[in-house]
C-alpha cells in the first residue's frame, strides 16, 4: 500500500492533457494549474473541461479509470479481501484526495509564453499513528488466542481494522506545517499548454508524503 501505487497514475492521466492553443495570460495560467488539481483530487471536472475543451465525463471518467488502476498498482487485488472492504477501501482513498490541502498562488511570467506558478501545501498527517496503531490491536487480539485462523481470514480481519482506523481519522483529518511547490506550465511545439509530471508529482509528493501514509 505504497502512496506512489495509489496516486501517481492518477495524477499522470487526468492532469496532463493539453490546454488550448494561442497566447495564456497570468490568471488563465492560474485557472488551468488549479482546475487540474481541483480534477485530481478533489473530482471537480466543471472548469478543467472548459479550459481544456474537453468534457466533464471525459475527465471524470480518466479520474476513475485511473483510480481503479492505482487500487490495482496498490495490491488490493492480491491482498485476498473481500469485495466489500475493497469497494470501502477506494471509497476511503477518494476521500483521502479530496482532502487534499492546498491553494494557488502567485504566478510569475517566465518567459517565451510560460509561466511559474506557486501551490501552497499542507500534507496530510492522518494516517502517520495508523501502523503502530494497526500493531498494537494485532498484538492485543491474537496474542493468547486458542482457535489460530486461516491466512485468509486473518488478512480480511487486519485489512478490517486498518479500514476502520483510516476511516476514522478521515473524520478530522490532520496536517503539517505548510510549504510551497512552484508548478511550472509550459507550451509545446505545437502552441499547446501543459504541466510537467515532475511538478504534479512534487505537489503530490508534498501533500501525501509517504511518511505519513
Amino acid at each position: 500500500m505504497r502512496k506512489q501505487g495509489v496516486l501517481a497514475a492518477m495524477l499522470t492521466g487526468v492532469m496532463l492533457v493539453l490546454c488550448g492553443c494561442g497566447g495564456m495570460t497570468t490568471d488563465e495560467a492560474k485557472d488551468y494549474v488549479k482546475s487540474a488539481l481541483d480534477a485530481g483530487y478533489k473530482a471537480e471536472f466543471k472548469e478543467y473541461a472548459e479550459i481544456t475543451d474537453s468534457t466533464e465525463k471525459e475527465a471524470k471518467k480518466e479520474y476513475e479509470t485511473n483510480l481503479d488502476n492505482s487500487m490495482k498498482e496498490a495490491g488490493f487485488d492480491e491482498t485476498g479481501v473481500s469485495d466489500e472492504l475493497k469497494a470501502n477501501y477506494r471509497k476511503l482513498f477518494e476521500k483521502m484526495l479530496k482532502s487534499a490541502n492546498y491553494k494557488v498562488g502567485e504566478v510569475k511570467e517566465a518567459g517565451d509564453d510560460e509561466f511559474k506558478v506557486s501551490v501552497e501545501v499542507q500534507p496530510f498527517t492522518a494516517f502517520s499513528t495508523v501502523s503502530e496503531e494497526l500493531d498494537n490491536w494485532i498484538t492485543d487480539t491474537y496474542s493468547n488466542i486458542e482457535y489460530v485462523p486461516s491466512d485468509e481470514e486473518l488478512n480480511e480481519a487486519i485489512m478490517k481494522k486498518m479500514y476502520e482506523l483510516m476511516d476514522e481519522k478521515m473524520n478530522n483529518p490532520t496536517y503539517g506545517d505548510k510549504t510551497t511547490v512552484t508548478v511550472n506550465v509550459k507550451v509545446d511545439k505545437d502552441g499547446a499548454y501543459y504541466i510537467p509530471q515532475k511538478d504534479l508529482t512534487a505537489v503530490d509528493d508534498a501533500l501525501f508524503p509517504e511518511d505519513a501514509l
